[in-house]
């Protein structure tokens, strides 16, 4: 049986780009886990775990801290699940999302929303070209009331490393890494393949876990 050999360059930041979790994290919260990274330097390194979506969804978590705004949450609010991003900060809720800007109208509620994405310290940054992050819950409240428009994805906790152990973890082989692609970030409905992402390295998904299982991998 031949032995496929995957290299890696841990020592080039991985964000923006995704995480693939080897089967070496089985039995693990980042079990087949597919992560896109927000940030990796020195000090350290911050992802969100994609394809993990919980039982509960958007309009109905939002519902459950803020029932003054139940009038005007946007039913889609309820159909959009909720993922678990990881499990630091568990008790955070942070949105993933790109602003639509064109055809959008210049409201009120917009330019907010814009004046806030230059503030420092407001709980939303850019992690790529025309992508954010936010803790905000002003930001995330907008969505679920239709006053933002735009791709978005909202998450409980997050997936954080110390200074070196991402780095520590590539090299044994824990994870693989894939370049950041926003079509894959979004365009996959409720959940983002391991499969898929794997295929998308070159690697066959059923070869790989039995090397995993003859310790190969």
């Amino acid at each position: 049986m031949s032995t496929t050999v995957f290299t890696t360059d841990p020592s080039k930041t991985i964000a923006p780009g995704f995480l693939v979790a080897s089967p070496k994290l089985d039995d693990t919260p980042f079990e087949r886990a597919v992560v896109v990274m927000i940030q990796h330097d020195d000090e350290g390194a911050m992802g969100f775990i994609l394809n993990k979506p919980l039982e509960i969804d958007f309009g109905s978590l939002i519902e459950s801290v803020n029932e003054e705004l139940v009038p005007h949450l946007r039913p889609e609010s309820f159909e959009k699940p909720v993922h678990f991003g990881g499990p630091v900060r568990i008790e955070q809720l942070w949105m993933i999302f790109r602003r639509n800007i064109e055809g959008e109208e210049d409201s009120a509620a917009n330019q907010r929303l814009l004046h806030k994405m230059r503030e420092p310290g407001d709980g939303a940054l850019t992690f790529c070209d025309g992508w954010y992050l936010a803790a905000s819950g002003d930001l995330i409240e907008g969505f679920a009331m239709g006053h933002q428009h735009g791709a978005h994805r909202p998450f409980i906790g997050y997936a954080g490393w110390g200074p070196g152990q991402l780095e520590s973890e590539i090299e044994d082989g824990s994870w693989l890494m894939l370049d950041f692609d926003d079509d894959f970030l979004f365009d996959r409905g409720a959940t983002v393949h391991w499969d898929e992402a794997l295929e998308r390295l070159g690697v066959d998904p059923t070869a790989f876990l039995m090397m995993a299982k003859s310790g190969l991998a």
